[in-house]
């Protein structure tokens, strides 16, 4: 197609290479959009990454990881019962209402 840009081909690199490559920034005079231009960076990522060696924190890898588990264990399950039981109603019946807070609440009805 004519008048389009190619696409340009993403850069991955390693912390060091990022470590590297903000060391370089900050010597230079320019804004983060130029230099992420001249790097063949995306500005999005450079700020991320800025951000992540400056607070310390460890990279996330581009894979899904499963959650950690944590320290407090899930709540059990609560059993109700027989729901409806006592109304004298069709058995199979269900009307549950709960609550979830700030205005919100959700309504099971089953006849």
């Amino acid at each position: 197609m004519e008048g389009t840009k190619p696409r340009a081909t993403r850069r991955r690199l390693s912390e060091q290479a990022w470590k590297v490559l903000l060391k370089r920034f900050d010597s230079a005079a320019v804004t983060i959009r130029e230099f992420c231009a001249r790097e063949g960076v995306s500005p999005g990522s450079f700020r991320m990454w800025r951000a992540r060696l400056i607070s310390g924190s460890q990279p996330v890898s581009p894979v899904a990881r499963a959650p950690a588990k944590s320290a407090t264990p899930a709540p059990a399950f609560v059993d109700l019962g027989l729901l409806g039981a006592s109304s004298g109603g069709d058995p199979g019946a269900l009307d549950l209402r709960i609550e979830l807070g700030g205005g919100l609440s959700l309504h099971l009805v089953r006849r």
